[in-house]
């Protein structure tokens, strides 16, 4: 059996060998020769020579991704290999690649501890890492001379990377190594086969490092020698290279900065500043952070750069929305012939107002900083009066006008000092950058004075204990940095009064904008009268342009404005003595207790209102820069004293208090009034409350020095006192009113002139607000010429009169009740959720809701078509039925703009309104109101 299996065996071998070659095996192969594959045997010194050079060319690569924890473990690990390498090499000197691995690295941590921003962006652990690598590189030289020499030996002679090859292997050989023999010079025929089956041979070798020099670099030539080709070359070059991973942005940056410097032609440098704008919009990074500053205002300064060469060059033109065309040879663009180029100088204008914008909201406006970056707004508005007129010459009028409302959003805020403050500003700055354009030698001295303030930061941050500034200094250095960069030759601030700027701005938007430009730039233009204090102009504005009818449907942005128009509005008539129209511009922003939310100041925590983290950021980022607030306390004093004044004679009238329109100022008092203790005020709301009481018990004087005395009084612009004169003398009027509704009942005349006495009114005036009084049908009595008093007339009330009112009282009692259950599940204000539209008025003796969600009284007995209508219902509430069922009340769209009394309409459309009173009402059923027959209850609330 044996016998059979070996020749068996054989006699298949021998097959195989007559069958020839594996078919698995390639043309022209044979198994030796795929067997004996090449190997390279080395020694173990050059084994650790090789893995030293792996861990050098690691560390490389971590650094300039800036991942330092990497780094910090490739330093340890070289530094053990390097030891291990010179124990197996049997030798104590240092190979030269390792102080040159050491000197590139300690450049790369410096330039990026210059870098600030970037350390900022850092984790905790990268940064620490950070941190440490630099310290110890220090203390690696500082402790061994020989290391600190061959390192500062590196640095002044950095060899290229075939000078390093050559070291490797000289570093890998022995020192005693023979020299090679001529015979090991020549070609014995033998050919090296390398990747991809090339053969080479070293006659080959030998001829290819005869091959001719590459063309100049244009980084390395001499300006001189630069040419049109070798500047397009470079730029293609950082344009293929944007955005891919690895790119060192800041690199690319100063790569254009020095192509813009050596560019042969206006065309190339319009092309390259272009280019190096968007390369300055992306070191940011990211959208939740803005621009560094010194970055921000270079790119201005090139934008103005590129504006400047575009009108000095007319045959060069910039397209924006189609391709363009094809360009002419070098040589006659270089001479100047036609060409277009690619961009759009609104897009750099607009986002740099945005990263202006995002740079204001993170600043801490407490810090020089914030102040060193308002000056900058003048920067921005000559850049956007250039943009702007280089669109007007090519009438591109929708773009002009989007420019322009970027410009006036700049401007409506300011007042007129303030404005001139910053044209001055800007004029100086101009003034300096073309009288050093000019001089030279100035010129070269404040280069050097620039170079002196960076040797000296830089200095003073090689002597910080910290590894680097904490986030306060960097920011303020970097502000300082920033405000030491000079603004362009040639150019000229914007008209130099506001009015003319404004009023230039805003017609051209009415003219050719969209309605949301058109809108906001009325907005703005509102907000800018109220400033002023012309109450009446910004009033009209609005009415005529219907803003208070459709502020609803428009975006959060300008329904922002909207709230920040009418609160300066508000403010405008507290000034003009217009208490009545002051409170109802104010009452709607104070109704649901979110003022700062509307006016875009502060983001208000609720527990009613569950944000998202989106919702969260989207809702800082509409956020107002702190100049640009309306100062929030005195917005509050001015709806608090204007509601003190129109609630508290209301208040003491028992029937009129069940209809206030007012009834977050009546729950503030209740609250007051409930608290065990009041201790003496401390702040603005206590101090209004403190003198409401004042005025309900009749001490009026108390009150005034409670108001007068508050310190944010002094935030009012212009003439304080006259406004507090016409506060004053309104607060003594509406003090006469209330003792009037008070106490009328108790008296059967009263002498005018006691009354005048008591409140320090002249006689004129005490006579002339009774008469009011009486006329209006508050007051039932008359006025006696001769003995100069006035005579009451009381009329007891009948037993269901006593029962009406009664009625009346519980059912406010029970609205109130309503009222806040409802805020309890749906938030403060809760109740403006439900709003309904006025559609029709009451019928003859239809009762009338309140102004929050009051129902609306029974159809009265018919008009002249016999038809019957219910009464209109409050706001939020529902109407009265008629006698087919139908409500007298729709939905309501918005809610503001309900100016009372005559001055604005209830959402009207502009017109003035003015109720008509019944004739053949019986006029003693209003004496109820007067609370005759029923004892004074001691200013006691109801």
């Amino acid at each position: 059996s044996s016998s059979s299996s070996s020749s068996s065996s054989s006699s298949s071998s021998s097959s195989d060998s007559d069958a020839g070659p594996s078919k698995y095996l390639q043309a022209g192969s044979s198994d030796d020769s795929d067997s004996d594959e090449e190997r390279v045997v080395r020694s173990a010194k050059d084994k650790r020579f090789i893995e030293l050079r792996q861990t050098v060319d690691d560390m490389a690569n971590k650094s300039k991704i800036n991942d330092w924890l990497s780094v910090t473990t490739l330093f340890d690990k070289l530094n053990k290999q390097l030891e291990k390498t010179m124990r197996t090499a049997q030798t104590t000197t240092v190979p030269k690649f390792y102080f040159r691995c050491l000197a590139r690295l300690e450049d790369s941590v410096e330039a990026v501890f210059a870098d600030k921003p970037t350390i900022k962006k850092f984790s905790s652990t990268n940064s620490k890492a950070f941190n440490s690598i630099r310290q110890r590189l220090r203390k690696h030289q500082r402790d061994d001379a020989v290391m600190a020499a061959g390192v500062a030996a590196a640095r002044e002679k950095m060899e290229s990377t075939d000078e390093e090859m050559s070291d490797s292997d000289s570093d890998s050989d022995d020192e005693g190594a023979k020299p090679q023999t001529a015979a090991d010079d020549d070609d014995d025929g033998f050919e090296t086969v390398g990747k991809g089956g090339k053969t080479t041979s070293k006659k080959d070798k030998a001829g290819a490092g005869a091959q001719p020099a590459e063309v100049l670099d244009v980084m390395k030539c001499p300006k001189e020698k630069i040419t049109y080709e070798m500047v397009d070359k470079k730029l293609k070059e950082i344009i293929a290279s944007r955005g891919k991973k690895g790119t060192d942005r800041h690199e690319n940056v100063e790569s254009l900065i020095y192509l813009a410097e050596v560019s042969k032609c206006a065309a190339q440098e319009i092309e390259v500043l272009i280019m190096l704008i968007s390369a300055q919009f992306d070191i940011s990074g990211s959208m939740s952070t803005h621009m560094p500053i010194p970055i921000w205002k270079r790119c201005v300064n090139n934008l103005l750069r590129v504006r400047q060469l575009l009108s000095a060059n007319s045959q060069i033109t910039l397209t924006e929305t189609a391709e363009p065309e094809a360009r002419p040879a070098a040589d006659e663009i270089v001479a100047g012939a036609p060409v277009q180029l690619w961009g759009s100088l609104c897009a750099f204008a607009e986002r740099l107002d945005d990263e202006y914008f995002k740079s204001m909201q993170s600043i801490d406006p407490h810090t020089k900083e914030y102040v060193f970056r308002m000056q900058d707004e003048a920067l921005f508005v000559i850049l956007a009066n250039e943009v702007i007129s280089y669109y007007v010459e090519r009438n591109n009028t929708e773009v002009v006008c989007k420019l322009s409302l970027r410009l006036l959003e700049h401007l409506y805020y300011k007042p007129a000092t303030v404005y001139e403050a910053l044209r001055k500003f800007a004029t100086a700055k101009l003034a300096e950058a073309d009288e050093l354009a000019v001089d030279e030698k100035k010129a070269a001295a404040a280069k050097a004075a620039k170079a002196e303030a960076d040797a000296r930061r830089a200095k003073e941050a090689e002597e910080e204990g910290d590894e680097y500034l904490d986030d306060e200094d960097a920011d303020e250095a970097e502000a300082k940095e920033a405000s030491e960069i000079p603004y362009p030759a040639g150019f000229t601030f914007p008209a130099p009064e506001l009015p003319d700027a404004l009023a230039t701005l805003s017609l051209r938007i009415y003219k050719d904008g969209d309605e949301r430009s058109k809108a906001r730039a009325m907005l703005c233009d509102i907000f800018n009268k109220g400033l002023e204090g012309d109450f009446r102009r910004g009033r009209d504005l609005m009415l005529m342009s219907h803003l208070q009818e459709n502020i609803s449907h428009t975006d959060i942005a300008t329904q922002i404005l909207f709230n920040r128009a009418m609160a300066q509005l508000g403010l405008a008539a507290f000034r003009a003595g217009l208490f009545t129209e002051a409170q109802a511009c104010l009452s709607e922003l104070y109704m649901g207790g979110r003022v700062r939310e509307l006016l875009a100041q502060g983001v208000t925590q609720s527990r009613f209102h569950d944000r998202s983290v989106e919702q969260e950021k989207l809702e800082r980022r509409r956020q107002m820069p702190f100049h640009m607030h309306v100062n929030l306390e005195l917005l509050e004093s001015v709806h608090l004293v204007c509601s003190m004044l129109q609630e508290v004679p209301y208040m003491a009238n028992s029937m009129r208090r069940a209809r206030s329109n007012n009834k977050p100022f009546a729950r503030l008092v209740d609250n007051y009034e409930r608290q065990t203790f009041n201790g003496p005020p401390e702040n603005i709301r206590d101090h209004i409350m403190a003198a409401t009481r004042k005025m309900l018990d009749g001490k009026w004087k108390d009150a005034k020095e409670l108001i007068l005395g508050l310190d944010v009084w002094k935030l009012l612009p212009g003439d304080k006192d006259a406004v507090l004169v016409n506060v004053t003398r309104r607060l003594k009027e509406e003090a006469m009113r209330t003792y009037l509704f008070q106490f009328a009942a108790q008296y059967a005349s009263v002498s005018l002139d006691i009354l005048a006495e008591m409140f320090e009114l002249d006689f004129k005036a005490a006579y002339s607000l009774v008469s009011r009084m009486i006329m209006s049908e508050e007051l039932q009595g008359m006025c006696d010429d001769v003995t100069r008093t006035v005579v009451m007339s009381h009329v007891e009330p009948s037993r269901l009169q006593s029962l009406a009112m009664t009625f009346a009282e519980k059912c406010a009692v029970l609205l109130d009740a309503n009222e806040r259950a409802l805020e309890l599940h749906v938030g403060a204000g809760g109740a403006q959720l439900f709003d309904f539209e006025d559609e029709a008025a009451a019928g003859p003796s239809g009762g009338r809701g309140s102004r929050r969600g009051g129902r609306g009284g029974r159809g009265g007995d018919g008009d002249d078509d016999g038809n019957r209508r219910g009464g209109r219902g409050g706001r939020g509430g529902r109407g009265g039925r008629d006698d087919g069922g139908r409500g007298g009340g729709r939905r309501r769209g918005d809610r503001y703009g309900s100016f009372h009394d005559g001055d604005f309409s209830k959402r009207g459309g502009g017109k003035f309104k003015k109720e008509a009173k019944d004739p053949d009402e019986d006029r003693k059923e209003r004496m109820v109101s007067l609370g005759g027959g029923r004892k004074p209850r001691g200013g006691q609330w109801r």
